[in-house]
């Protein structure tokens, strides 16, 4: 959506083909909805860079749009001290990214989270929280505004490049033909099963995806949190954090299970799980207030045997094909960086 936004703000005829009857059905309306700072991803990589542009991008169109945020912070915590010296190296990738970020003693952490189980922390000021669905209800606006089109329940079965155009054959309860100069795939969970089915594309730039799985649960009743708190975070997973929405309802996740099929039903000892987490850092926690919330899967291009990959976006550079860009696990911090990355892909185009 994104992308297509920016698009038809250069002056160009933008169609958005969406296999949904919504756009963001599938990922963007079922994540956090944190806007991220930047600290985790390795120095110089795509989502270093773009998530650092794009959450500074996010806050400004919020503003102009008046789509609902906050800029409530987060504070990124250690429960032992064994955790300490990668909560440092959080600190340190964090400040070569140029990110924003303050070390909090236990002494300071005790006064101003005396709830919390933890030796030491960080603070993320520029760490917030924004309203998903009416972002995405806000670039349909700017598309339509700029005479786009979004062509709702509409699967692209096949694409052929001809000398001047891709031919992109569609099924929206009939079957039709577009011809178009530019296309650029962003299908996320689908975006292997739509790339095959470009004959053109070499098969060796491909990634394979694997579904990660992330169950989020909400608390009912009294709490005390007031901002963001993160566990330390694993290889695949940033675990499973203290977050809210926008009406200030209190929910934890996600958590990490892959998982082989798009199946959005709770495990049966996800509660569990959670419960465990927690209160290794929130001792107090009445798991009775904890119910079941909502499910996400991430389009991850790595395998859980795998290291944290970063996102994949080629460009004619990679491929040799005007024209045309492939997009593939634009996962976290996918939509903190989504402005940034249109901003990216209408680079490699024009």
């Amino acid at each position: 959506m994104a992308i297509a936004k920016h698009l038809s703000e250069e002056g160009l005829q933008i169609v958005v083909l969406e296999k949904e009857k919504r756009s963001g059905e599938s990922t963007s309306s079922r994540n956090s909805g944190v806007i991220h700072a930047g600290m985790y991803y390795p120095e110089n990589s795509l989502k270093a860079k773009l998530c650092v542009e794009g959450n500074n991008l996010l806050y400004h169109y919020a503003r102009k749009k008046n789509i609902p945020h906050k800029k409530i912070g987060k504070y990124i915590v250690s429960t032992n001290e064994s955790e300490e010296k990668k909560l440092i190296q959080i600190y340190e990738n964090g400040k070569k990214n140029s990110v924003d970020l303050e070390i909090i003693s236990k002494t300071d952490l005790k006064e101003k989270l005396p709830y919390l189980s933890a030796v030491s922390g960080i603070f993320s000021p520029n760490t917030g929280i924004i309203d998903v669905p009416e972002l995405i209800k806000s670039l349909e606006f700017d598309i339509w505004q700029n005479d786009g089109l979004i062509s709702f329940n509409t699967k692209c079965l096949k694409v052929k490049k001809n000398c001047n155009d891709f031919e992109i054959y569609c099924d929206s309860s009939e079957k039709f033909k577009i011809k178009s100069k530019l296309l650029i795939n962003a299908s996320g969970l689908q975006s292997y099963e739509t790339s095959k089915n470009f004959s053109f594309l070499p098969k060796e730039l491909l990634h394979p995806l694997y579904y990660a799985k992330g169950h989020y649960f909400k608390y009912t009743g009294q709490h005390p949190f007031t901002n963001l708190v993160y566990p330390i975070n694993s290889e695949s997973s940033l675990g499973i954090h203290v977050g809210f929405d926008m009406s200030g309802q209190l929910r934890f996740g996600p958590d990490l299970v892959w998982v082989k099929d798009l199946d959005y039903k709770f495990e049966i000892n996800a509660k569990e799980r959670f419960i465990k987490s927690i209160k290794a850092y929130w001792p107090d926690l009445d798991s009775d207030k904890l119910n079941e919330d909502y499910v996400g899967i991430r389009p991850k291009i790595q395998n859980k045997s795998e290291n944290m990959r970063d996102f994949s976006i080629i460009g004619p550079k990679d491929h040799s094909l005007e024209g045309f860009v492939n997009l593939q696990g634009i996962e976290s911090p996918g939509v903190t960086s989504s402005l940034a990355i249109a901003k990216f892909v209408s680079n490699l185009l024009l």
